[in-house]
């Protein structure tokens, strides 16, 4: 019996060992295996203080472009001006959100044939390192990691919690079906792959250490285990970074995010990794917008970036600019960010102050950038600079039909019914964005109702007209005007979610009302919740179906939609849809979800790339939620406006 337990104890520790060494050991196998796409092996090789492609000394010398922030048919043009600046490789984020919208259901289409972009850099000549995520960041809404997850009451993000791993091997598995085969080490452009994102702030958080540290192992052998023979890249804030190294395997570069003092990140990083080379992972061009708060053109200046990439070059260290080229935040996917306790939803443009601006015109960055890669490699030929897509100033469009959005509920999906108010996510409509209506009866005794945590922004409606606006995370109190009637009284309340947060805390973003609503001092039941997510068959429905009013409105209506009709002969050109006089909103045109706008800016117009409109009629709705314009028409104007707010009007 001693023998045998003795035994056991033994095995039991040998078995232990195995496991403790089988992440790092599992990696040095799977690189040398022969995979499903035919053959091992890495073409950029970080064993030494430069990169080597292919054998041959390599500086990096990349730009971020994120495939879905701009029309398809705009692919193209970016990315020949990006390699007319001098750079030679494209970086790109990957929305596991956009690609799997519902579970087990991916789309690799349209805006999101991510195949399609990487071949078309590869036809330019360009190479391309891949960032699928899961986690992304990137200022995109929940930082690429669908709503669906948030079903599950239980979830753990970023972690080795089961079923959060089971659908990230999931989603790896269909990205790398797609990407494995146009690998460098196969004859095309990607030469190398980053694994999830900024892990080390998440990680240096959580009190779980060991729940999170070992999800980033998983991570890394899923990716292999998928077919990824390229680099491995781990990217976090140069505070960070050192972290890192503790929880990858030794095949993983790491790589920091920054946009000052390279010259003493360079030197620590070469420090901490000795014998390998140093890119910048991100380095910061500019800065992103959020609503009600400056605008941020001034975050980096021409002269600062320009002097900040010669240092690295000088250094000899490689970088990504993050971003080249920014685009736009179409549809409801903008991100959030919290600032002092303070809820930040990120503007639809997503500008950036890049070297190439929205709209793809070439800006001072641009020129000085690509000066400065001339005389730093005075061998290299630069194809010239194509030149900026036309603006058309199309003017003065008007809205003169409108319908209150309590009227059209009947073309929405069938409401989810239930006795408290639940998060978009719960609904039966699975929605992961938009609005939702929530919907109780209230007797003609209530004086006020008090509303619990609202996510993100809303409006108290009584019998289908206003009352009072819902703003922030804290409960509220609506006092409500005394009925005239005695009848029992009909109660909405219409949240926007306004994006979810892209850093920092993600566990529990969740959108809609979280918590009861109080009648007075009783817990109001029996909730009705309409789903608002603006499909375009939605839209299409209501555009030829609801009772629209052509008498404009001689008091403010609440939420509502306006259409009209923006003629246009000829080629269409890219133009700028200035909101001024409008509060806030969403707008579409023939269908396609151009992006929010909201008066306290400091975005003021909305960009509309060419490729959107077409010759003849194009169909313009404009959800408002607060109120309308008074003339109810919109300009179409040559040139954005980003840095003020609108004029109500």
């Amino acid at each position: 019996m001693i023998r045998r337990l003795r035994l056991i104890a033994l095995l039991a520790l040998v078995g232990t060992i195995l496991l403790l060494g089988y992440n790092l050991l599992s990696y040095k196998v799977l690189d040398v295996k022969i995979n499903q796409f035919g053959r091992a092996g890495t073409s950029l090789d970080a064993s030494a203080p430069r990169f080597r492609l292919h054998g041959k000394n390599f500086t990096i010398l990349s730009g971020a472009i994120h495939y879905f922030r701009v029309v398809p048919a705009y692919w193209e043009d970016r990315l020949l001006k990006l390699k007319a600046m001098g750079l030679n490789t494209v970086e790109t984020y990957m929305p596991w959100n956009l690609h799997e919208p519902f579970p087990n259901k991916f789309d690799f289409s349209g805006i999101l044939n991510v195949k399609e972009f990487v071949l078309l850099a590869k036809k330019l000549g360009l190479y391309v390192i891949m960032r699928p995520g899961p986690y992304i960041c990137a200022e995109w809404d929940h930082g690429g990691l669908p709503a669906w997850l948030l079903r599950d009451p239980q979830v753990v993000l970023r972690s080795s919690y089961d079923p959060y791993q089971f659908v990230v091997k999931r989603y790896i598995a269909q990205v790398m079906r797609i990407l494995g085969p146009l690998q460098a080490s196969y004859g095309g452009p990607i030469i190398a792959f980053q694994i999830e994102n900024e892990y080390m702030f998440e990680y240096s958080r959580t009190r779980d250490k060991k729940h999170f540290l070992s999800s980033m192992m998983v991570m890394c052998k899923v990716m292999r285990r998928e077919g990824v023979t390229e680099l491995l890249l781990s990217s976090d804030s140069q505070h960070l970074v050192g972290g890192a190294l503790t929880f990858v395997p030794p095949d993983v570069l790491v790589m920091p995010n920054f946009q000052h003092n390279p010259v003493k990140v360079v030197t620590k990083m070469r420090a901490m990794q000795a014998q390998k080379p140093v890119m910048a992972m991100e380095f910061w061009t500019g800065w992103f917008d959020t609503w009600n708060q400056p605008h941020q053109n001034e975050r980096l200046q021409v002269g600062s970036l320009t002097q900040n990439i010669g240092a690295l070059l000088d250094m000899g260290a490689s970088f990504n600019l993050y971003m080249f080229h920014g685009g736009t935040n179409f549809g409801f996917l903008n991100g959030a960010n919290r600032a002092s306790g303070e809820f930040r939803s990120v503007t639809t443009s997503y500008d950036y102050n890049a070297p190439l601006s929205e709209a793809g015109d070439i800006t001072p960055k641009y020129l000085m950038l690509r000066a400065l890669l001339e005389k730093k490699f005075p061998g290299m030929q630069l194809p010239p600079v194509p030149h900026n897509s036309p603006k058309m100033e199309y003017g003065e469009v008007s809205l003169a039909l409108y319908v209150k959005l309590t009227d059209v509920t009947q073309y929405t999906q069938k409401p989810h019914q239930s006795e408290f108010p639940l998060p978009m996510e719960y609904l039966d409509s699975g929605q992961a964005y938009g609005f939702v209506l929530y919907r109780s009866k209230l007797s003609s005794e209530h004086k006020s109702i008090t509303v619990g945590e609202v996510r993100d922004f809303g409006m108290v409606m009584l019998d289908k007209s206003p009352v009072q606006q819902l703003a922030g995370l804290a409960e509220q109190t609506v006092f409500l005007p005394e009925s005239v009637n005695g009848k029992e009284r009909e109660l909405d309340l219409l949240i926007e979610n306004m994006g979810r947060m892209n850093f920092d805390t993600l566990f529990n973003e969740r959108k809609g009302i979280l918590g009861s609503v109080m009648a007075d001092k009783t817990v109001l039941k029996n909730w009705q919740m309409f789903s608002f997510d603006f499909t375009q068959a939605f839209l299409e429905t209501v555009d030829s179906g609801a009772l629209w009013l052509r008498t404009p409105p001689t008091s403010d209506p609440g939420p509502a939609l306006f259409k009209g009709n923006l003629v246009i002969s000829g080629k269409p050109q890219d133009t700028f849809m200035d909101m001024e006089g409008w509060s806030k909103g969403v707008v579409f045109i023939n269908g396609v979800n151009i992006g929010r706008y909201w008066s306290v800016g400091p975005q003021r117009t909305l960009y509309v790339p060419a490729p959107i409109l077409k010759n003849g009629i194009n169909r313009v709705i404009i959800f408002e939620m607060l109120q309308s314009k008074r003339s109810q028409t919109v300009s179409f104007v040559g040139a954005a406006i980003l840095d003020k707010p609108t004029v109500f009007s």
